[in-house]
């Protein structure tokens, strides 16, 4: 049997899936310009998921991950795996910034 979780913990979990939908469009919207996409049947690609209110799925289509982006000619040619290291620090510290003042709030004078 599954247990219930905690009112604190049902918070943390909206607050973790919120900053994941703004996480999975600010990649997005970095990713897809610097990517070789075209119009047309390559349009969708690059997508994004959440999923159990705190894991977050990206997908792109095979021949993405093998191009480089715009404008780089080595090192790295995923520009979704690029855009996804450029973002992913700030927005954990964000998510973890956001608990703590939930946590914490109780034992803070008011």
């Amino acid at each position: 049997m599954a247990k219930r979780r905690s009112k604190t913990q049902l918070k943390a979990d909206r607050i973790i899936k919120a900053r994941l939908m703004k996480f999975g469009d600010v990649v997005l919207d970095e990713a897809v310009p610097n990517s070789r996409r075209d119009t047309g049947r390559l349009q969708d690609e690059m997508n994004w998921r959440v999923e159990k209110d705190t894991q977050i799925t990206f997908a792109q289509m095979f021949y993405g991950a093998f191009n480089y982006p715009a404008g780089i000619v080595s090192g790295e040619k995923n520009a979704l795996k690029i855009a996804i290291d450029n973002n992913i620090e700030e927005n954990t510290n964000v998510i973890i910034k956001d608990i703590n003042d939930i946590l914490l709030k109780p034992f803070k004078k008011k």
